[in-house]
């Protein structure tokens, strides 16, 4: 990531150390970094999900009456004819584009999968196929900027969605779940890996093609990245949703006008809200994923949370009981403590739910 800002002035955030080659001396420990060590890298995943063999509804759980009315049409006999020779040849003759939206959203009664990598979610339906082998051929870029693991959830609709649009986000609420898989990629393998991963709490497996290619010396820029909408504003500058060129993922754009920071004196607190978001590590924390600098702005680019500020949910519940919050926020704040960083706020409007329901800290030093 670039320097940022002269840092002539005294700093009294010497214990983050997210530019130096001292390591900070606790992250919390994930999967893909059990012994709590940050491992930063640059560069694009891509993953391809095949297809599925073997699904089963969990044991004592009836086929849902709207599957199983489906499954007797003859859209599903023609689902059940796809094959990935077939996907091949309709796409060689199809511009790209939306070219699968239709044929995916048609068939809402096979499994589905919810793809989430470094807090960005993919949701994907499947092309064809029937329910114990659904025929997916998905592929999804995503930028990678530290070690970590891909997770895979699988679920059965329980009903036909009320709304139809590619991605079939509405009323996922009360389907089925039939497992999941969790790995970390092979960062370290230059070229195409594709490998079987058995379904953990369920029955069957999935087959995953990834490819990792590092970036080396690449800086960005505000072009490199289209404006979808202003999400916020303060007094240093805006929070923009927006999209990342290359690989399509959904970002928060945090610009800070440099003018403003050292009118206000601020460098200090500028410097302290990059670098903590750089060098944490946590699954409950939103994450850092670019930084870069024009002329006149600095840009943070972040996770984007699309599941509101948890102020806004606390005003329509009133209150949250512990098994919902309590813990996740804790485990947030305990990383911060681990760091040598106090948060200074603690109120609703400083925190994020997200659309899963799981609370992620948005960071203001």
């Amino acid at each position: 990531m670039s320097s940022w800002l002269s840092r002539s002035k005294k700093s009294s955030v010497t214990n983050l150390r997210a530019d130096s080659d001292t390591t900070p001396r606790s992250t919390t420990p994930t999967p893909g970094n059990p012994d709590g060590k940050p491992n930063f890298r640059s560069g694009v995943l891509t993953i391809r999900v095949l297809w599925a063999e073997g699904l089963q509804l969990p044991a004592g759980t009836s086929l849902p009456p709207a599957v199983q009315s489906t499954l007797a049409s003859q859209q599903a006999k023609a689902a059940a004819s796809v094959s990935p020779s077939s996907v091949h040849q309709h796409r060689l003759a199809k511009s790209k584009g939306n070219r699968d939206s239709i044929q995916r959203t048609q068939c809402w009664w096979l499994p589905y999968l919810v793809m989430e990598y470094e807090v960005n979610q993919v949701l994907i339906t499947p092309l064809g196929g029937d329910l114990e082998k659904p025929l997916y051929m998905y592929q999804a870029q995503f930028d990678v900027s530290r070690n970590s693991e891909i997770s895979l959830q699988c679920y059965l609709r329980a009903d036909k969605p009320k709304r139809d649009g590619d991605g079939l986000a509405a009323d996922l609420g009360n389907d089925i779940f039939l497992g999941g898989i969790k790995f970390i990629p092979n960062f370290d393998e230059p070229g195409r890996q594709e490998q079987w991963y058995d379904i953990v709490n369920g029955t069957g497996k999935v087959q995953i093609e990834t490819s990792y290619q590092p970036s080396y010396g690449q800086s960005l820029t505000v072009d490199d990245f289209e404006l979808i909408t202003v999400i916020g504003k303060g007094s240093f500058g805006k929070v923009m949703q927006v999209r990342k060129r290359d690989t399509q993922r959904i970002y928060a754009l945090k610009t800070i006008r440099k003018i403003h920071i050292v009118n206000r004196n601020e460098i200090t607190h500028t410097l302290a809200e990059r670098l903590v978001l750089a060098q944490v590590n946590s699954p409950f924390i939103v994450p850092l994923k670019f930084s870069f600098q024009s002329e006149q702005k600095l840009y943070l680019v972040l996770a984007f949370v699309n599941g509101g500020e948890l102020f806004h949910h606390l005003q329509r519940e009133s209150r949250f009981n512990e098994e919902r919050s309590r813990a996740e926020l804790l485990l947030a704040l305990e990383h911060l403590h681990e760091l040598d960083v106090v948060y200074r706020y603690g109120y609703g409007y400083y925190n994020c739910l997200e659309a899963t329901l799981n609370i992620l800290k948005g960071l203001e030093t």
